[in-house]
């Protein structure tokens, strides 16, 4: 069994993808994937709430594919990738069973994509006898989501696979580990957030108005420094002011929704000192940044149809048990 948790994005999402600074941080829900070898070559995936895959475990020349795939192909690619890429890896691939179960929806922001990858990889490996280590979990995850979304970070990976706290700027990775261990408000809008979209939809402003692309990332940028600053020094009135202004940038991306403006909306006339989109966005969720008012933003954002959740942030990375 491995499980490996959800992380939102404080400050920098998108802007990441371009070399700017991102501040991320694992949530108190998490994925799990149970893997077994089976005596034939089929592979076949159970995903509670998600739906179900069937295929067949091959070879086209030396690379391992999974062909002939059936049932729910598109809500499961990262964790046919990730199982190919796995098989390539370790250089051998049977057939396989995965069973998959999550604390926190499909698609909602909250890094789903990476958690399952980071799981399966963990999960498809050790079924076959093989231990990875950390540094290879991660660095096979981000090859699955650069094949499935066309582009990647390595935050969310990184944050699944080490926990805690993460910083990116460009290729450097750092955890950071001197900043409060909080509780922050996620909103569900219910939509499902499609990451590979929305990263063509700020691919697509790029191309056509890059002088504002860029101006635009570097705003990004620099908010997040800010605003990590303030977290550390535990001045939340101000990261909470940074991260409204984050928002309106990723506004400008067009990565936001109806459906998350009116939930952070909601959050702020609740009192809320900050509130803001996490994630890819188009849907997915929102943060709201709220000490000491969690249950009256969370029943404001509950009001507008939001599925509120109070989580712990600064968690335990990827686990892996018998």
């Amino acid at each position: 069994m491995a499980s490996a948790p959800g992380q939102i994005f404080l400050f920098g999402e998108h802007a990441v993808v371009y070399g700017q600074m991102a501040l991320a941080t694992t949530i108190g829900k998490y994925t799990g994937v149970r893997g077994k070898v089976r005596s034939d070559k089929r592979f076949k995936v159970s995903s509670k709430g998600v739906g179900k895959l069937s295929g067949k475990v091959g070879k086209l020349g030396d690379r391992w594919l999974i062909r002939s795939k059936t049932g729910d192909v598109e809500k499961l690619n990262y964790v046919t990738k990730a199982t190919e890429l796995t098989f390539d890896y370790i250089g051998k691939g049977k057939g396989l069973t995965l069973q998959i179960e999550s604390d926190f929806p499909i698609s909602s922001g909250l890094g789903s994509s990476s958690a399952v990858t980071v799981a399966t990889i963990a999960a498809a490996s050790k079924s076959l006898g093989e231990t990875l280590s950390k540094e290879e979990v991660s660095e096979l995850a981000f090859d699955t989501e650069m094949a499935v979304q066309g582009a990647a970070s390595k935050t969310g990976v990184m944050a699944a696979t080490y926990g805690n706290f993460i910083k990116v700027v460009g290729d450097r990775v750092e955890h950071v580990q001197n900043f409060p261990r909080l509780s922050i408000l996620i909103g569900y809008t219910g939509v499902y957030a499609r990451t590979p979209e929305l990263i063509k939809v700020v691919k697509e402003l790029k191309g056509s108005h890059p002088e504002i692309f860029e101006l635009a990332l570097e705003v990004i940028g620099e908010i997040t420094r800010l605003g990590a600053t303030a977290l550390k020094q535990r001045d939340f009135k101000k990261a909470g002011t940074f991260m409204n202004i984050n928002q309106t940038f990723l506004e400008l991306l067009g990565a936001s929704s109806p459906e998350l403006r009116r939930l952070i909306s909601a959050a702020l006339q609740a009192g809320a000192l900050g509130a803001k989109l996490t994630g890819a966005g188009g849907g997915g969720s929102m943060i709201a940044f709220s000490p000491g008012n969690s249950s009256k933003v969370a029943k404001a954002i509950e009001e507008k149809n939001g599925q509120a959740i109070i989580a712990k942030i600064g968690v335990e990375g990827l686990r892996v048990s018998d």
